[in-house]
């Protein structure tokens, strides 16, 4: 098996450009969501190179150029079942894509993550990544793996990280919430994220609530359909961009 690997990007200006990519191993076809004034489209042709590790990633294909490079350190994630781990870290993507005749310029934050191959992506009935991002430097993460047959969010796999300045570390207890619309696309989301090692009396939650921004994505890739949103998060009196990413099975 090979490593899992996702990616978001875009702006906090809801017209502004962005991304997301489902990367189903180190090397071949990316499968990609690119949107910039309200329009958006998937394209397949994209590939990585670089490898899908710390260090820079390139998406190269007729209409895109994009540089993916570290802005920060890795930070490791333990889901709550063995086998389920490996790191989020914040990015920056820069480059240029071609969308409808008219070429936009890409210079954002945005966050990706890494899982080990392990990570049977056949097991499971769904995968949902949520990554958010304030800038400069700061990023929430979670990621939830919903096994076959499974009929609510009560047997969800479930990994989580915090990254920022002052603390960048593992989730002990990450909770995802989602509330559909119609023809099940994710309208509104909320993170709750418990520190794992903090004294229980000092523990607090790091939360962050968002709402889809408008613009989404739609794909096929293998067995799976691939949905993808722009989404604008509040936390803590800031206002942040990021992606909600769901793969599940058809």
């Amino acid at each position: 098996m090979t490593p899992l690997c996702t990616l978001a990007f875009g702006e906090l200006d809801p017209a502004g450009v962005w991304g997301a990519a489902w990367i189903p191993s180190s090397d071949g076809p990316v499968l990609t969501a690119l949107g910039a004034g309200g329009a958006s489209a998937a394209l397949s042709d994209l590939n990585l190179s670089g490898g899908a590790d710390g260090g820079k990633w390139q998406l190269d294909g007729p209409a895109a150029a994009l540089l993916v490079a570290p802005a920060g350190n890795e930070v490791a994630v333990q889901a709550s079942e063995d086998g389920i781990d490996g790191w989020d870290q914040l990015c920056r993507v820069t480059g240029r894509f071609e969308r409808d005749g008219t070429e936009h310029t890409v210079d954002c934050l945005g966050l990706r993550s890494w899982w080990s191959g392990a990570v049977d992506v056949e097991r499971y009935e769904s995968i949902r990544a949520v990554s958010v991002w304030f800038e400069p430097d700061e990023g929430l993460s979670v990621t939830a793996f919903r096994p076959r047959k499974a009929k609510a969010h009560d047997r969800d796999v479930v990994a989580g990280a915090v990254i920022a300045p002052d603390v960048s570390a593992t989730v002990e207890d990450p909770r995802l919430s989602t509330t559909y619309e119609g023809e099940g696309w994710p309208a509104r989301a909320g993170l709750e994220l418990w520190l794992a090692g903090e004294e229980p009396e000092q523990q607090y939650p790091r939360r962050a609530s968002g709402e889809a921004t408008g613009a989404r994505v739609e794909a096929l890739s293998g067995s799976l359909e691939l949905r993808a949103e722009p989404f604008r998060f509040h936390s803590r009196g800031r206002d942040g961009a990021g992606a909600y990413l769901l793969a599940r099975r058809r």
